[in-house]
């Protein structure tokens, strides 16, 4: 039987948490009231989770901060993103406590996103066999990852939002070609959500026709002569210097040093958790979906 670990790309759940609970509070001991919205739509969702996938090692991947070695690299990289509301920076300490309460294991790299952690378990994990490595995220970045079957390890990618695993047919519908080839892709169409700047004008269908047809971004660069002129033509190979930088701020980074000694044990202290911050609500959720988990 295959061992399962679910990686959890934690920063989707913390944001769409927050703006979907906003105003949902708690009064402390010292009677300052707080916000909680985000604790308590995370600590359902993790529940949901754990009830889904029952036997399973969770780890849970959180981001440092905004400064990391892509915006070294390319200072505009996501400063498009406005600044993070403090209510919601207040929570942050308080999660990542939720997530020792629950017996995951938390990992945050200074430099380094979440999607990079993610990344580099992954490869660490995919390197031996009797696994099941399971990609929790709704991130589009991380589709990139399922590239990694061909190793040992079986790699899926589960969307919490759709509630369903992402196929190669769901990658090859969104751009127009396989996983191994997504990376070649957002270099050359960009990625406005995160401010990858890629070529001005060449959009999804057309950086899917030029990888499908050159195989790669390195291989179109070689045969730029080859292409037939045209305005778009032209500014591509003009440019092409933004196409491979943004395939560099694209590429997750793999090689990160992740302490991998796997367990399935659930934590006893969810319960306790929950009732420190009055999330009475989801203490019987909590005792029906995660003892009876398989």
């Amino acid at each position: 039987m295959m061992r399962r670990v679910c990686l959890i790309d934690v920063s989707g759940f913390i944001y769409r948490s927050f703006y979907g609970f906003r105003n949902l509070t708690h009064r402390l001991r010292d009677g300052a009231v707080i916000e909680i919205g985000a604790i308590y739509g995370f600590c359902s969702a993790m529940l949901k989770l754990i009830s889904i996938f029952g036997k399973s090692m969770f780890v849970a991947a959180l981001d440092s901060s905004r400064q990391t070695f892509r915006s070294e690299i390319y200072p505009q990289y996501k400063a498009n993103r406005k600044a993070t509301p403090p209510e919601l920076t207040a929570q942050f300490p308080i999660i990542r406590e939720a997530c020792e309460c629950f017996g995951f294991r938390t990992l945050t790299l200074p430099g380094f996103e979440a999607d990079d952690i993610i990344a580099s378990y992954v490869k660490t994990i995919s390197e031996h066999q009797g696994y099941e490595i399971i990609v929790i995220s709704s991130d589009k970045d991380l589709m990139q990852l399922l590239d990694y079957n061909q190793t040992y390890s079986k790699i899926s990618l589960y969307d919490p939002i759709k509630q369903k695993f992402i196929t190669n047919d769901d990658v090859l519908e969104k751009f127009g070609v396989l996983p191994n080839m997504i990376l070649d892709v957002m270099a050359l169409m960009g990625d406005s959500s995160d401010n990858i700047p890629g070529i001005p004008g060449i959009g999804i269908k057309t950086a899917a026709d030029l990888i499908n047809k050159f195989g790669s971004l390195e291989n179109l660069i070689l045969n730029l002569s080859c292409l037939p002129k045209s305005k778009k033509n032209g500014i591509l190979k003009q440019e092409i210097e933004k196409a491979i930088l943004s395939k560099r701020l694209a590429t997750l980074r793999n090689d990160l040093q992740v302490d991998f000694q796997y367990s399935d044990i659930i934590s006893n202290k969810i319960e306790t958790f929950l009732n420190k911050f009055n999330l009475t609500s989801l203490i019987k959720k909590n005792s029906r979906d995660i003892y009876m988990a398989d």
